[in-house]
């Protein structure tokens, strides 16, 4: 094989690792700063696991093909990849970052490179302009990156490109959503947001990571994006999560009538259910009316672009690599796509090393040779791919189990349902019934044109409720209610403000018919269905929810056993007591434990 041409180049940065590495481990970020070409990615399984992939991309005018292999990194410490050329003048490449640490708490970044010509052509092409480009760009993009981190730029790194807005339509929707409701304020933070923003900012928009960026509340900002969607500054973009790598597969720009139950990550090379509060993503993108942007990839799955793995390394045949834990192992887990079974760290809790062997079935944990050492080998004969992970998945997600039912996304999308006979796995759902006791007996005793306009009064009182606190309604069924939540507590308030308000009503109006509400609450797994062109829920959890109201005597909540006990109620019912009882649902065959909660 030919001589290899290294290259190091050193740039000292007087901020930590921790603040360092969010910005140079984004690597498709990076590729684009350096003005490197966008790529074209394809991948073809592995016979143990996992997938490799093929790249391709147009470099001053010769086409490149490479293999890539697996990124190795460990937070916040390294990163490194190896390509493999099938044409042009490289045979292989191999380049990376080293974060260091300094003297005083800075950050020495070393930038390594290794270059295999294929030629004479390909070591010239090495050393008179690769190398000295690439330094003089990192130069570049490590200056800029300083004043990022100081404060002093928009943007944490030089160059993205950034195309031109249709100012006529920018300012026309932008006026059409102030008028929709838009607070003046953030509607004008939004428009210069979608004007000047890079490209790259603006194809997968997260509306949690920018509410946290521009240091405003989740759920207003959330609001002003559904109705920017709602008024053509922006569109929906539902994305299916691969439950490994965590990145989306092909995007669904057009509803979530187009969304499929059964999902495939060619990364991973894995099938998978989608899950509403799991693996489908809403995000944005601006109106292609408003800024046509490029949605191009520079870069398939670096660290940046693979937050959760903490670190990444990829095994030889044969080979053994020393292994550190992090200094909090809880909520982590050793996973390999070549191991069909994963490893929780915790259980290597209390052991002071040990040899982790990896296996097609599972990872075992060996004596340790040293016995204060800890060490991971592939015994196999093909490379394995392991990654520490974080379990939880990143509250930057706002899942369609979050915002579907909301009653803001339902009263503005109400046309984004899943395809009529798809049933999607919703995972939680806090589900709310709500009834009048005695309704019949008012409609017979006010008659029904009086009767109506009380319920309709009552009705306003339990939307505001469920609306504030971050539910929809998901239908009505003559005085009563079916409403969901993401979780339990916000649930609860919303009850709570539900029988305030009527309460609050029947005292404004003494002379009207007194209402009385009963109300259950359960939480747990549903299905998400299309009923008459409307996201309804179905299935046990729905049918138990419903007939908890049934046993509310009215002033009332009831709650199943179980939801009474979670963690996120405890504090909200304070010193509220509550009645045991237990009965047996129609069609369930088995007596259930309910706590009946005065609310009044």
């Amino acid at each position: 094989m030919p001589e290899a041409i290294t290259s190091e180049t050193f740039f000292d940065l007087p901020f930590p690792r921790a603040a360092v590495w969010p910005v140079f481990s984004r690597t498709d970020w990076l590729n684009r700063s350096l003005g490197l070409p966008p790529v074209i990615y394809k991948t073809g399984p592995l016979a143990g696991g996992g997938s490799a992939v093929f790249a391709s991309a147009k470099a001053s005018g010769m086409q490149l093909r490479w293999r890539e292999w697996p990124f190795e990194w460990s937070e916040p410490e390294f990163y490194r990849v190896r390509r493999e050329f099938l044409s042009g003048p490289l045979l292989e490449t191999t380049g990376g970052v080293d974060f260091l640490e300094s003297p005083g708490g800075g950050t020495r970044l070393c930038i390594h490179s290794r270059f295999v010509p294929r030629n004479a052509f390909g070591r010239l092409l090495v050393k008179t302009v690769i190398v000295p480009k690439v330094t003089g760009e990192m130069a570049r993009v490590v200056a800029h990156a300083e004043k990022f981190l100081e404060g002093n730029q928009r943007q944490p790194l030089p160059k993205l490109p950034v195309s031109p807005a249709n100012e006529a339509v920018l300012r026309e929707r932008a006026e059409n959503l102030r008028r929709a409701g838009g607070d003046a304020a953030s509607v004008e933070r939004l428009a210069d947001w979608l004007r000047s923003a890079p490209d790259v900012e603006l194809t997968h928009i997260r509306p949690k990571a920018v509410a946290r960026a521009w240091k405003a509340d989740t759920w207003d900002t959330l609001q002003l994006m559904l109705l920017g969607a709602h008024n053509g500054l922006l569109q929906l973009r539902w994305e299916v999560l691969c439950p490994g790598c965590r990145s989306a597969g092909p995007v669904l720009t057009k509803s979530l009538g187009d969304l499929k139950r059964e999902g495939h990550c060619d990364v991973c090379q894995i099938r998978f259910d989608a899950e509403f509060d799991k693996s489908v993503e809403l995000k944005f993108a601006v109106h292609p009316s408003v800024r046509k942007v490029s949605d191009q990839t520079f870069c398939l799955i670096g660290p940046g672009g693979s937050p959760h793995i903490l670190r990444q390394l990829l095994l030889q045949p044969g080979e053994t690599r020393e292994w550190k834990w992090p200094a909090v192992g809880a909520g982590l887990r050793l996973r390999s796509l070549q191991v069909k079974h994963v490893w929780l760290c915790e259980e290597a809790a209390g052991r002071a090393g040990g040899l982790i062997e990896c296996s097609p079935e599972e990872f075992r944990c060996l004596p340790a040779k040293p016995p204060n050492a800890w060490a991971i080998t592939n015994t196999n004969t093909f490379p394995v791919q392991v990654m520490l992970e974080r379990i939880a998945w990143s509250e930057d997600i706002l899942t369609a189990a979050a915002v579907t039912n909301w009653q803001v996304f339902r009263d503005l999308f109400a046309a984004e349902v899943v395809a009529p006979g798809e049933q999607i796995v919703v995972g939680e759902q806090a589900l709310l019934f709500t009834d009048l006791r005695g309704s019949t007996a008012m409609y017979h005793e006010l008659g029904d044109a009086r009767a109506y306009v009380q319920v309709r009064k009552h009705f306003g009182v339990l939307s505001d409720a469920i609306r504030e606190n971050h539910g929809g309604i998901v239908k009505t069924i003559g005085d009563a209610v079916m409403a969901a939540f993401s979780n339990c507590g916000d649930a609860f308030t919303a009850a709570e403000a539900m029988f305030a308000g009527i309460a609050a009503a029947n005292h404004k109006s003494p002379e009207c018919q007194q209402l009385v509400l009963k109300a259950g609450l359960h939480a747990g797994s549903c299905l998400a269905v299309n009923a008459n062109d409307r996201l309804d829920y179905f299935g046990t959890t729905v049918n138990l929810a419903a007939r908890l109201v049934d046993y509310s005597r009215g002033g009332e909540l009831v709650m199943t056993g179980e939801t009474f006990s979670r963690a996120e109620l405890r504090e909200r019912l304070g010193g509220r007591k509550s009645e045991t009882n237990q009965f047996v649902p129609r069609g369930f065959g088995r007596p259930v434990a309910i706590r009946l909660v005065p609310m009044d």
